[in-house]
């Protein structure tokens, strides 16, 4: 009988405590933001193509070592074959913001491919290439929702002539 009762009383503990032992493994999960992205002021009267590549942590060693002068070469493949990216085209004097709504329907095949990063790559002069976020013509942006301020819904990108700025604060210590 104190046996039946012990185990029924462990059952009860350890489905009351479950709960708490996995929610810390599954509240940093990718998140759907607006990706924000705006040209400085500087480049108003510059023609300048952004892209934005959804990537999965299986693909994201090949976008973080790719050579950006090759990457924006006209026909290269790496670009052509880039699935769901999304271009923003700046033309001289338009507009100097473009937004991926997270509203968007790009998201949904993203996610739907476990896309946990998303690659954005600026069309800019530079000389040397250099890996990942190294080069200023590339950032790398984490969709794990730990990674940035809790409430953050927009992750805002400045592209200077210096390279992309990530203007979105992470959360603190990250």
């Amino acid at each position: 009988m104190n046996l039946s009762r012990f185990i029924r009383l462990s059952c009860v503990l350890l489905m009351a405590g479950a709960p708490l032992l996995f929610s810390g493994c599954a509240s940093c999960m990718p998140a759907r933001y607006n990706i924000e992205v705006s040209l400085h002021p500087s480049l108003k009267d510059s023609s300048m193509q952004v892209d934005l590549v959804g990537v999965n942590s299986g693909g994201l060693s090949s976008w973080e070592g790719y050579s950006m002068s090759s990457y924006w070469k006209p026909n290269d493949a790496k670009r052509r074959d880039a699935l769901d990216k999304v271009t923003f085209d700046f033309l001289s004097g338009s507009t100097l913001s473009a937004t991926l709504k997270s509203t968007d329907p790009v998201w949904n095949k993203w996610l739907a491919r476990g896309v946990s990063h998303v690659v954005v790559l600026a069309n800019q002069p530079m000389q040397t290439d250099k890996p990942g976020n190294q080069d200023a013509r590339r950032q790398i942006l984490p969709l794990d929702n730990c990674h940035w301020a809790k409430g953050t819904s927009t992750l805002k990108l400045l592209v200077q002539q210096s390279g992309i700025e990530i203007l979105t604060p992470p959360a603190v210590g990250k």
